[in-house]
């Protein structure tokens, strides 16, 4: 289920009519300050209601004032009930999927209910047929403060009968077996093989199986981390398409802009030798390669060390030194006698777990001072980290449940450890924990540029608490060829073209649909909304960005409730205009910059 768009250019063939997304009914009052009004008219978000304030019932004051709710709590039942009925009304297609006599319950499944700072509600719902899910689609249901549907992100396809139901050809582990032959690989965590209906490419559904392999352990040099999917269709084997949904920060190719150098880069100097250690506790003395000066917080063990352990931030956060080997096999603790970390007498192996750990610090602060979000699943999710990832491994990745860090191989790349690299690897965790980005296609592109503005994100809001964080616009350039001075980078948000392999207009994805590559387009767009400035591509010019602050709040919203699984770039338009009307107003200054962003980025 995504947010349609009818005046987006296709870029497969249409489907045929059988498959044709019906949209939801659109209603459009007008807006006001923090109203829940809808998208534009060729969009399926549906508003019924403005949004008031009204005193809430004692059920209500007993739940979480903001974030995720038990699905079996009454006020997430009650949400959900609410959803239902709605859809029931709204649409007939779903219930083609659903046997005779049975309700819309049968046609979805309910993911998860989150309440956000507005008092809004937000009901995410997985989409089945025949008691089949259907791969990577969703609605999500919006209810007012007043527990009303307010509106629906999402837009149905109807699906043949029998997809769901009837017997197919292949087995699961015929499914698997064709999956592993392509994986030529060994895979260190349990395969999966699940039966899903499956719309391809080509706009048909299929019988299929979704399969996912995984390779983590004992990368080497550049070799990348593998979270393999694959759709196999049931019946004939055929693979509909497979996706790598562990990114990484990956380089995808060499890039223009200087020429690698060599070493270990070190922005701060350690303290030279024989210094006076200062206090252990409340003081920022602890050295960082990339940041300068910074406080960590630690735990004190039983012998009386030091252990980068930290209680303070929701349910942790946890850097270890996986001792450059396997990824999961065996992981210690990284201690310290006198909790003043990165002296010059400290073990070289810890100073790169500072910047982890303090990455990791800033991001988990980031997202619930400036996002109002506690960690990752809103539930204060324990961020894990592991430093030292094999042997000169250039690349850094999130893999579903932990951070990763490699050393880099002191040439091309120092330890991956940046404060935007941290940011951008666990803004992987936010996204599968929210909209669920497929990592291929229009989605995957979007998927790694909220990673980007994520990481930038967390770079600018160091940068007010830390003089020696500098805030800029390009990606993992500390860590990037360290030692011949251009201050080269990754990828450049302002401009991304000057990498010489991103996109920065959507006239040109079809040039660029890997997804490291077209990324730039909505990262370009986050960069004039923010900040203001010209598109190379379009030459239009957005003047006086909105600020950091507001523009992140704007994209993050639009990720965790107007997204799904296969968002298209112009739906991400649509989500972020909808969350900036939910802020700021239907006619607020804000969603006019929106608005001005994408369209300067050639996103209508």
């Amino acid at each position: 289920m995504q947010i349609s768009h009818r005046n987006q250019k296709p870029s497969v063939a249409t489907p045929p009519s059988t498959t044709t997304p019906r949209e939801l009914p659109v209603s459009s009052p007008k807006g006001q300050a923090r109203a829940a009004t809808g998208f534009e008219s060729a969009s399926s978000f549906a508003p019924t209601s403005k949004r008031t304030a009204v005193a809430l019932t004692a059920q209500q004051a007993a739940a979480p004032t903001t974030g995720p709710l038990a699905l079996s709590s009454p006020q997430a039942q009650s949400a959900i009930q609410k959803s239902l009925d709605f859809l029931q009304q709204q649409t007939g297609s779903l219930a083609r999927g659903v046997a005779p006599g049975a309700g819309i319950s049968q046609a979805v499944t309910p993911r998860s209910v989150e309440r956000d700072a507005l008092g809004m509600t937000h009901v995410r719902l997985d989409r089945t047929h025949e008691g089949v899910k259907v791969f990577g689609e969703q609605l999500v249901s919006h209810l007012d403060q007043q527990g009303k549907v307010a509106g629906l992100t999402g837009s149905v396809s109807t699906i043949p009968a029998g997809l769901g139901s009837q017997p197919v050809k292949l087995t699961a582990q015929d499914a698997l077996a064709l999956a592993q032959k392509d994986f030529a690989g060994r895979t260190d965590r349990a395969p999966t093989a699940e039966r899903v209906v499956y719309q391809g490419k080509d706009g048909n559904y299929h019988s299929a199986f979704h399969v996912e392999l995984t390779h983590t352990k004992g990368l080497e040099g550049n070799e990348r981390p593998r979270r393999m999917n694959y759709l196999v269709d049931a019946n004939s084997g055929e693979m509909l398409t497979s996706f790598n949904q562990m990114g990484g920060i990956e380089l995808p190719q060499a890039r223009a802009g200087g020429t690698p150098g060599g070493g270990t880069p070190t922005t701060t100097p350690a303290p030279a030798p024989g210094k006076p250690t200062p206090p252990a506790t409340g003081k920022t003395d602890d050295t960082s390669l990339y940041s300068g000066k910074v406080e960590l917080s630690t735990t004190k063990n039983a012998d009386g060390t030091f252990s980068l352990e930290d209680a303070s931030r929701g349910k942790g956060v946890v850097t270890l030194d996986a001792q450059n080997k396997e990824q999961a096999s065996r992981p210690v603790k990284i201690t310290d006698k006198n909790d003043v970390w990165g002296e010059s007498t400290d073990s070289t192996r810890n100073r790169a777990a500072v910047d982890a750990h303090y990455g990791a610090q800033m991001t988990y602060d980031f997202i619930k001072d400036v996002l109002g979000r506690d960690s990752l699943d809103g539930k204060g999710e324990k961020l894990v980290s592991n430093v030292h990832i094999s042997n000169n491994f250039v690349n850094a990745y999130w893999d579903g449940t932990q951070m990763n860090y490699g050393d880099g191989d002191g040439k091309t790349a120092g330890p991956l450890t940046t404060l935007d690299i941290a940011g951008h690897e666990i803004a992987h965790g936010l996204t599968e924990r929210t909209a669920g980005l497929i990592y291929e296609g229009e989605s995957g592109g979007l998927n790694e540029a909220m990673s980007d503005i994520i990481g930038s994100g967390v770079e600018w809001y160091a940068a007010q608490k830390n003089k020696a964080v500098e805030f800029d616009w390009k990606v993992g350039e500390d860590a990037w060829t360290p030692a011949n001075g251009n201050g080269d980078a990754l990828r450049y948000m302002d401009d991304p073209t000057k990498d010489g392999y991103s996109v920065d207009n959507y006239k040109n994805y079809p040039k660029q649909t890997e997804v490291h590559g077209s990324s730039g387009i909505a990262n370009n767009a986050f960069y004039l909304l923010a900040n203001g400035g010209k598109n190379r591509t379009s030459g239009l010019e957005v003047k006086d960005g909105i600020g950091m602050e507001k523009g992140l709040k704007v994209f993050a919203r639009a990720l965790e409730h107007y997204m799904t699984p296969k968002t298209t770039f112009a739906q991400a338009r649509q989500a972020t205009v909808q969350a900036a009307t939910d802020l700021y107003g239907a006619n607020s200054a804000e969603v006019k910059k929106v608005q001005e962003s994408w369209t300067a980025v050639g996103v209508n």
